[in-house]
């Protein structure tokens, strides 16, 4: 009897082949990037909705620990839609109750985590690794409120490399919060760091997620300087400039933004080259950028 997920998907535009490729590949992200493009909060195919939470859920697994719990979150919403719309229970319970135990594991954990904070955000109770894991959690919603841990752990690492990582940490999450202005010169001071040798080496993603913030709000020649400085890093960390498919995008718009049409079209060639599966809407951007005027 064949798997109760097993095609045709009966995706549109002939996308099920794509998906079969993915899905063989294990490549969860580009699976998840194609379903996303297909779904839609009016969709009630069962199939498509549980294909969505499965590369979800496993992509993050498998690739992105940091967004499990989030992942596992959405996974179940998937689920509950794929249910009302006529999923089989007995088939869809396995995978639902692995995703459960995973959220559960993970809950109690960060709950565990988060109680050893004492009032006013006392870290005194954590270890270095703890009070990082603390601040990237309160990170995701509370911004604001990370900044003090982040800098709580900088002022920890004070005599160590770490301490620029936990600097620039801080930086981004002011930038989260609307104020750009004050976290300049934080950033900028980072950028100054030796991100060459280990431990700081390890932190390259930080690195270029300063990098981006501030070509995100830098114009003229201050942005082209910028990108050459953040190019040349690159080079010399063996970590190409901008290599994170999220800071890849995000500079992209920027340089519509800004007319650098060059700039724009040489970004798109890498995200073609590098990604087997774009989202429909940037696929139609990269298309469109290549008719504009340099």
């Amino acid at each position: 009897m064949p798997h109760f997920l097993a095609p045709p998907f009966d995706l549109p535009e002939g996308r099920d082949a794509r998906l079969v490729q993915h899905l063989e590949a294990d490549d969860w992200a580009s699976a998840t990037t194609l379903l996303r493009d297909v779904v839609t909060p009016e969709t009630t195919k069962w199939k498509w909705l549980v294909l969505l939470a499965y590369a979800r859920f496993r992509d993050a697994a498998d690739v992105l620990p940091d967004e499990l719990t989030d992942a596992s979150r959405e996974a179940l919403r998937w689920l509950d839609r794929a249910m009302e719309h006529g999923a089989p229970l007995d088939d869809v319970a396995p995978f639902r109750e692995a995703v459960e135990r995973t959220l559960d594991q993970l809950s109690r954990g960060e709950e565990a985590l988060l109680a050893k904070l004492g009032p006013n955000d006392d870290a005194t109770a954590l270890t270095n690794d703890e009070l990082e894991g603390v601040a990237f959690l309160i990170n995701r919603s509370r911004p604001a409120r990370a900044v003090g841990l982040f800098e709580a752990l900088a002022a920890r690492h004070q005599a160590t490399p770490l301490r620029h990582a936990a600097e620039a940490r801080a930086a981004l999450a002011l930038v989260q919060c609307g104020r750009f202005e004050e976290a300049k010169p934080k950033l900028e001071a980072a950028l100054q760091a030796d991100w060459s040798k280990r431990p700081l080496s390890d932190e390259r993603l930080t690195l270029e997620a300063v990098e981006t913030t501030l070509l995100e709000h830098a114009t003229g020649a201050d942005f082209i300087a910028q990108w050459h400085f953040a190019a040349e890093r690159g080079t010399a960390l063996a970590f190409p400039f901008p290599s994170v498919w999220p800071h890849q995008e995000r500079l992209f718009a920027r340089c519509l933004a800004l007319r650098d049409f060059a700039r724009a079209r040489s970004l798109a060639q890498r995200l073609e080259e590098e990604r087997p599966e774009l989202p429909a809407a940037l696929a139609e951007r990269l298309k469109t950028v290549r008719l504009e005027q340099v």
